[in-house]
């Protein structure tokens, strides 16, 4: 039976660890033992947060609030910016208790990630994230929890910090959660903003900012047979091996007549990004997600009219591009990584892609890996 979300009925709300109330000359004020601030309350404020310390639910709040004379509506606004600032600051506390059973497993980046939802329709709108399930056990390296209170979605990391956004946005963020945790990891050297795919067993980059095309272009050439392992960041180990973080295909409006033309009338769950970006999400179930070695570095240049055409790059030029599109976790290319991208140059075989169509990228590429270009 699917869980309904919590309402203002019945979410309880609690001081966070560290947070204290106290009175100063008669004045109100929140201590922040956290973040080592005080921040001051006006009566209204005041009120509201010795009414939840005691235990009352944001509706008995907002009832409470009416009998002092604030209409409905400015009660419930007045509660609902306070327990927002109080959240973001780290102030105030959800109650997090939800089924156990609501949840779901995979592996990304070597990493095993959990995902645990207050109701059904939540945890299918992330599961949309993530190509395979990994049902195997073992502790989480990063665990999401995630529930919505009224109209907001609700989430926190293995850092207790509470995250808040609309529905629509909730997978995105998710998405943009979990991969900055992968890269923050040590296990990697640096990551690329790079697709990855395989060919028999060889390494295939497409390297681009956002907007290159890379998605699309991963999507042909699965479509065409390589298989998945990522379309946005590929992780990179010192010893110069390529682990691909093979979330489902993001895929904007762009891309939705292709995805629609090879999968049918596909209408998926539209998503909206930070920067307003309406996504949908294509699982690919034989996703790899190892190691690989590359043996074909593509650097996308995407124009607006023109044939489609492959220019050789030396290893100089390809590590070059390689650094502009690398990130590391504290901002810095470390000499490690820089000899991790010495092997990968050495290893594989730089162009770049110049083109207008997709499709047409995709039929030179097929004949680079077939060794016919």
């Amino acid at each position: 039976m699917a869980m309904l979300e919590k309402t203002s009925a019945e979410m309880v709300l609690r001081p966070a660890a560290g947070a204290v109330f106290a009175l100063l000359d008669g004045r109100s004020v929140l201590f922040s033992e956290t973040r080592q601030k005080i921040y001051e309350l006006d009566q209204v404020g005041a009120f509201i947060w010795c009414k939840l310390a005691q235990g009352a639910s944001l509706e008995d709040v907002h009832q409470e609030l009416g009998q002092l004379g604030i209409d409905e509506q400015a009660a419930r606004q007045f509660t609902w910016q306070a327990m927002n600032i109080w959240i973001d600051r780290g102030l105030l506390d959800l109650d997090w208790r939800m089924s156990a059973n609501c949840a779901f497993s995979t592996v990304l980046g070597q990493r095993r990630i959990s995902v645990r939802a207050a109701n059904w329709d939540l945890l299918q709108r992330l599961i949309s994230l993530f190509c395979v399930p990994d049902d195997s056990g073992g502790q989480e390296d990063i665990a999401i929890e995630t529930m919505v209170l009224d109209d907001q979605v609700f989430f926190r990391g293995n850092d207790a910090s509470i995250h808040r956004c609309k529905a629509a946005a909730l997978a995105p963020t998710i998405k943009a959660h979990i991969t900055e945790r992968l890269i923050r990891s040590d296990h990697w050297a640096f990551a690329l903003h790079a697709a990855s795919l395989a060919k028999c067993g060889m390494g295939l980059l497409l390297c681009g900012q956002p907007g290159a095309g890379k998605s699309t272009l991963a999507l042909e050439l699965v479509d065409a047979g390589f298989q998945y392992a990522g379309d946005d960041v590929a992780l990179i180990g010192a010893d110069g091996t390529i682990c691909g973080v093979p979330f489902a295909l993001t895929l904007k409006k762009g891309s939705w007549e292709l995805l629609s033309r090879l999968y049918g009338d596909w209408n998926g769950v539209t998503h909206c990004r930070s920067d307003g970006a309406e996504v949908r999400y294509l699982p690919i179930p034989d996703a790899h997600n190892g190691c690989l070695s590359a043996s074909w570095i593509i650097f996308l240049n995407r124009v607006a009219s023109g044939p489609v055409e492959l220019t050789s790059l030396d290893q100089l030029d390809s590590i070059k591009r390689l650094i502009e599109g690398a990130f590391a976790a504290d901002g810095k290319l470390s000499q490690a990584g820089f000899f991790a991208l010495k092997r990968i140059v050495a290893g594989a075989r730089s162009f770049q892609l110049t083109y207008s169509e997709s499709a047409k990228a995709r039929r030179l590429l097929m004949d680079l890996c077939n060794g016919k270009a």
